[in-house]
């Protein structure tokens, strides 16, 4: 368990760093360089970088090392088809109106996202976006297509953190998180739909602008 703890610590901190931009696509993540820095194991940090490997975040070739995972267009267009399908059927099979205790959960989450947000603190932005996200998910009632969409966000980390390199981003995500809970709290299915696919598809356009 304490092995655990330690591996997921380690990943966390890389993901971190990867999705603010701290380390940039294709620069090689050392082990003893994360060693030194995180202050662990090798055997942990390897343990760290497969799990993000598992999350699309790092490349892992032999004789090469690790190093950040550099998407291309294709690989953009790729991944994004599969989130524009999952999440079009969640959220059309998603029973409606949001139930009260969903309703509540996800305006919490949201009042702490808002806080984050204007305290201009990233970090905190990305781990409430999570759990709204997480939350969402579970909504849509079929176990199977919430573990799709919850591996595809993963997935897609690289490409959704351009969302949380600039306060203007962060913003615009909040308002759209607030329509989404509008749109399923009211029960109109057609503006629940059209907010999800606006907010999973607004990272994907930010990202081939800025990226690639």
């Amino acid at each position: 368990m304490r092995a655990e703890k330690e591996r997921e610590r380690v990943a966390a901190a890389l993901e971190e760093d990867i999705v603010f931009g701290r380390l940039k696509p294709r620069e090689r993540l050392v082990e003893q360089d994360i060693m030194d820095r995180l202050e662990t194991r090798r055997h942990v940090v390897r343990a760290a970088l497969e799990l993000l490997e598992n999350k699309g975040l790092v490349e892992r070739r032999a004789n090469r090392g690790a190093a950040v995972r550099d998407l291309c267009r294709r690989d953009v267009s790729e991944l994004y088809f599969m989130r524009e399908m999952l999440h079009r059927a969640a959220a059309e099979q998603t029973p409606l109106p949001l139930s009260d205790e969903v309703v509540t959960s996800l305006e919490q989450i949201q009042n702490a996202h808002d806080t984050a947000v204007a305290a201009g603190d990233v970090s905190a932005a990305f781990h409430q976006n999570e759990r709204f996200h997480a939350v969402l998910n579970q909504c849509c009632g079929n176990k199977v297509l919430e573990e799709a969409l919850t591996y595809y966000n993963e997935r897609t980390n690289l490409i959704r953190s351009f969302a949380f390199r600039s306060l203007e981003s962060l913003q615009r995500s909040a308002d759209e998180h607030h329509q989404i809970i509008e749109a399923g709290a009211r029960a109109d299915r057609q503006a629940y739909c059209n907010a999800i696919l606006q907010h999973v598809l607004g990272a994907k356009a930010a990202y081939l602008a800025n990226a690639l």
